[in-house]
């Protein structure tokens, strides 16, 4: 029968050391392995994100230029309107001012008119009181002619209006023929004066006008 020797406790401690030492290289080469995977990995999750920050940054770029653009727009916009309104308040002011000239120059003339139309009245008035005054002489105004006293003029005293000169003749007579003379009288000077009753012809000569008293 053939024995085995035992091993010694060097060759038993150098078999663990070998083992030791390779189960050491295995986790050392996974550990190199896992951190080159994971830079990798950093490094292309800092470029993705790098690229999305990129990304983002232009389109605020652009969107801040759109802003600024359109700021620029609404700002000129705005400019204008102020104009427009500033020079639509001021057509309102001169037209408020035209209205009040106008208003002013329509309260003249209705002035004037009011002003025109008084003096008319006035006018009116007078000529209507002058027109009365002529028709109540004429009414008790006698002239030369033949008059039936009560028809063609009123029964009253008369006396001429001015002195009379040589020649004046007038004579009062009770019927139209002149055939009953009441009184009659030739008079050189001086305003004479007769009484005529209704129903009495008078007739006057060269005496001018008589006129009521």
């Amino acid at each position: 029968m053939v024995t085995t020797a035992e091993p010694t406790n060097m060759e038993v401690f150098q078999g663990r050391l070998r083992r030791a030492v390779r189960s050491w290289r295995i986790w050392a080469g996974a550990a190199v392995v896992a951190a080159l995977v994971a830079g990798w990995g950093l490094n292309f999750y800092n470029y993705t994100l790098s690229e999305e920050n990129a990304a983002s940054v232009a389109g605020l770029v652009k969107d801040k230029d759109s802003l600024t653009e359109q700021l620029a727009v609404a700002s000129s916009a705005r400019e204008s309107l102020r104009g427009q309104l500033d020079s639509v308040t001021s057509e309102r002011d001169q037209l408020a001012a035209a209205e009040a000239t106008l208003d002013e120059r329509t309260r003249a003339v209705k002035q004037r008119e009011d002003a025109v139309k008084g003096r008319e009245n006035s006018v009116k008035r007078r000529e209507n009181a002058v027109t009365k005054q002529e028709r109540t002489i004429a009414r008790n105004t006698i002239g030369e002619g033949d008059w039936a006293v009560g028809v063609d003029v009123q029964a009253g005293t008369y006396r001429t209006t001015k002195a009379v000169s040589d020649d004046c003749y007038w004579e009062i007579n009770s019927d139209a023929n002149g055939d009953n003379i009441v009184a009659n009288d030739i008079v050189t000077g001086g305003r004479p004066t007769v009484t005529l009753q209704t129903g009495q012809y008078f007739s006057s000569s060269r005496c001018g006008d008589w006129r009521k008293v």
